[in-house]
Order: structure tokens, then sequence, then C-alpha cells
């Protein structure tokens, strides 16, 4: 349901006991049902969200295959991955070169990668799925371009669930407990443990000023627990077996008792939404009781000022927060309500870095498969350029041409005749065929070799074809 409709609907409930007095049970049984309800949330696990360990295996082979592709001087850089290719075994050799520190940085990454290609028993099955392309060039220089993509995507998930979503379901997590253990410090570290040692008699003083509004868990002992059992009824409608009394332990069973009260009816599901209109809830019960006598500061009943816990004084004030007056308004923040704001909106916040991890994460499986379908496609017309050139035939203009002994034969074959120092040649028709000599870095920063020959010159050529089909 709409938080704001149950906010509604519980108004509305109220609107039917406005006009029956301070001391109606009725006032403060609804009142301790709102605090029910807050409590039953407050006391709501905040599911943390677990990182994603997928994400570092998406981006290391991504790497791998970066790894496979790249050229044979940049991979002898790496070995087998072991540690004794570790960035500090070579940094003397690039200390002064500009690109050092980046290469020092990502020395650890590139590592792994070697390793994870390394011909070891437990790569076997990998290396078997994925044979390094013998013209390797463009898929290279592609791999490590979507290699460059998903170790950003990654650093952006890190920061994303660490900062924008761990965090924040943390600060969320603490804020909730405070609202609802909170106590002044005069009471101890929370209200379970004063609760359980406390050995004073409930008096005045205990429940309005600064000891009001500290947490919700204390409000509803002063709201519903009396300094006797007599004064105990207001609540629940009978006297709770146990009160507020001088006997140490006391309040704490009298508070575990009412809190069985609080189950009923009501199952609590935890958003930033259902916590705001809890507290507008609560919030608007404070003070409708009020009158000349009866400061409309308080939950609870009350025949004047006080909240002592006798007979008619079992309440809680928020003097230091509401004014029965409006020429001197209150300026400060139920403390509780403030702590129950700033979890709502750190949750509000984490769902929101939830929504952009899971895009993050996305993104990563998407440039993972695309590199997969970059290394499958150079794999492919590896093949294709093998089976042109294994057996195939000379072609007609080779076999005829270079056989023709005669000018007039020659031209009539379409070959080309050459004369030099009166001897005649026939020769084949010279067709310009287009290299894709393609110059760089390797898979990490590495020189590239440059790719002549025209069947790599198809590859070269077709691939950026077939990658921008595979990719939209």
């Amino acid at each position: 349901m709409n938080p704001n409709i149950q906010v509604l609907l519980l108004l509305l409930q109220l609107s039917f006991h406005g006009a029956q007095g301070a001391t109606d049970p009725a006032e403060a049984a609804i009142e301790f049902k709102a605090m029910c309800r807050l409590t039953n949330l407050l006391e709501t696990p905040v599911v943390k969200t677990l990182p994603d360990t997928n994400i570092e295996q998406d981006v290391l082979e991504i790497l791998k295959l970066n790894m496979s592709a790249a050229p044979d001087d940049w991979r002898a850089n790496f070995g087998d991955g072991s540690a004794k290719h570790n960035w500090a075994s070579v940094k003397g050799k690039y200390d002064s070169e500009p690109y050092a520190k980046d290469w020092e940085t990502n020395w650890p990454d590139w590592q792994k990668a070697a390793a994870g290609i390394a011909p070891t028993n437990s790569n076997k099955e990998w290396l078997e799925k994925h044979p390094r392309p013998a013209s390797a060039q463009i898929a290279a220089a592609q791999l490590k371009a979507l290699a460059a993509a998903a170790k950003q995507l990654q650093g952006t998930y890190v920061a994303q669930y660490k900062t924008e979503l761990k965090d924040k379901e943390d600060l969320a997590e603490a804020k909730l407990k405070a609202a609802l253990t909170g106590v002044h410090s005069d009471k101890g570290a929370d209200f379970n443990a004063f609760a359980t040692k406390n050995a004073a008699a409930r008096r005045n003083g205990d429940c309005n000023g600064e000891k009001a509004g500290r947490g919700v868990l204390y409000d509803i002992a002063c709201l519903c627990i009396g300094a006797a059992r007599t004064e105990t009824d207001g609540c629940i409608g009978g006297q709770l077996r146990q009160a507020w009394s001088a006997t140490q332990g006391k309040l704490g069973e009298a508070m575990a008792e009412l809190k069985k009260h609080c189950g009923q009816g009501f199952k609590p599901n935890l958003t930033p939404e259902t916590l705001k209109a809890a507290v507008a809830a609560v919030e608007n019960l404070i003070g409708r009781r009020g009158t000349t006598t009866v400061v409309g500061d308080k939950l609870g009943r009350s025949n004047d000022a006080d909240c002592d816990g006798s007979d008619d004084k079992v309440c809680v004030r928020y003097d230091e927060y509401y004014s029965s007056t409006v020429t001197t308004p209150k300026q400060q923040k139920v403390p509780w309500m403030a702590e129950i704001e700033e979890a709502a909106t750190a949750l509000a916040a984490a769902e929101q870095a939830k929504t952009e991890a899971v895009a993050t994460r996305a993104s990563i499986a998407s440039l993972k498969a695309t590199a997969e379908a970059v290394y499958a496609a150079a794999q492919i017309k590896q093949e294709t350029t093998a089976s042109e050139s294994e057996g195939a035939p000379q072609s007609k203009h080779t076999i005829d041409c270079t056989n023709i002994k005669t000018n007039t034969t020659c031209k009539e074959k379409g070959c080309k005749w050459e004369e030099k120092d009166g001897k005649g040649e026939c020769k084949p028709k010279t067709e310009t065929v287009t290299t894709a000599a393609t110059t760089g870095e390797g898979a990490a920063g590495g020189p590239a070799a440059a790719n002549t020959t025209a069947s790599s010159s198809f590859v070269i050529k077709t691939s950026p074809l077939l990658l921008a089909f595979l990719l939209f």
C-alpha cells in the first residue's frame, strides 16, 4: 500500500477518537500501535548487497583473450605468470619510461592473465577452446581496447559498491539501530542495557526534556510503562505484570511483555517510503490531545504538563522539540526522527547505486561476449585463410605466362611481355594487393608486428565489419 495512504488511513482512524479526552485508553492504544509499527520497521534487518564475484572473473577472461592474441615479445614479459615474472623483476628496464607507473599498476592483472593461459593442466581445457590465432594482430588491437574498457568498468563497479552501496547500507543500518535503541548518555549505552540494569523508579524528568526523543524503545517505555503496575494499562487495555520500578530488571521484563503486543496485524517492509510514512504517522499524533493545561507536546496520558509515570501521567513529553504556542516554535528535530530520515535517504541512495551497479555489471558481461566474438572471428578467418592457401592451385595466369616464349602468344593469354637487352620474357600482369600493415601497441602497451600478407589483409579488412555486426 502507498505509504501516504497508510498515513491517511491511520489519521482517519484517529479522528474518531479526537474528542474523547486526555485519558481515553483508546488514544494511548493508537499511539502505541503507531510506535509499534515504527519499532517493527526499525528492527527489520537491512538486506546487505553482496559484491558480484563474477565481475572479476569476466574481466580476467577478457584479459586472458587479450594476452593470448598479444605479440610473442609482449607475452614473454610475463612467462607463465608466476611470481618470478612480477613487476619487481622487470621494473629496472622501465623505470625511466613515461608509462612505467601505469604498467606497475596494471602488471598484476597482466600477470594473472599470463598465468591463466600458461600451458598447464589446469588451463588445458581453456587452451583447447581458445587456440591462439596465427594472425592475431587485428584481434589483439580490438581486444586491447575491450580489456581497457573492462578494467575501467570494473573500477567503476568497485566504487559504486563500496561508496554508494555498501557504505550507504551500513550507514542506514547504524542509523536505524540508533533510532531504535538510543538513550540519553546518563542512561547507559542503549535502551536494552538500560532496561536490564535499571534499578531506579520512574520519576519526573525521565520522560521529558533531553531524555525524551533519543530512541523509539525508550519513548515507548515512557508512553506505556508507569511507575506502578496500576499505571500500565493505557496502551494494551490491561495491566502489565511489571512496571518501571526500583527493582533491577523489572523495566526490562515490562518492556519484553509490552513488545509482544507489537507483532499483531503488521508485517514490516523496510523501504525509504515506509520509514517516512511511519515517522509521519507518529509525528501527527504528538500533541493531538493538548489543552491549556495539557500542553500539546506529548504522546500518552497526562492531565497536566508532567510525565512522571504516576496516575494519568504516563506519557512522553517532547518539550525540547515541540511547543504548545505558535509564537515560540522549536527548531530541533526529535533525534530518532532525524536518524530515521538519514537512514531513509541512505537506503534510497543505495537502491539507486544498486541499479547503476547492475547496469555496470551488464556492460562488463557485454564486453566479455564481444571479446569472445572477436577472438572467435579471428580464429574463423585464420581457418579460411589457411584453407585457401593450403593446396590451392596456382592461378591460370601464373601457369600460362611463365611458359610462353613468344610476344604474340603472351599478349593473347593476357600476360605481359617484357624485353631487356634483346631478350623477351612473358610475365603475369601485376595486380595491386593492398596490405593492411597496421602499427601500434600490443595487448597492453607492447609493440604490435606489422601485418603484410595478402591473406592477413583479408582478415584486417573484414574483421571490423564483422565486429560491427556482432556489436549491433
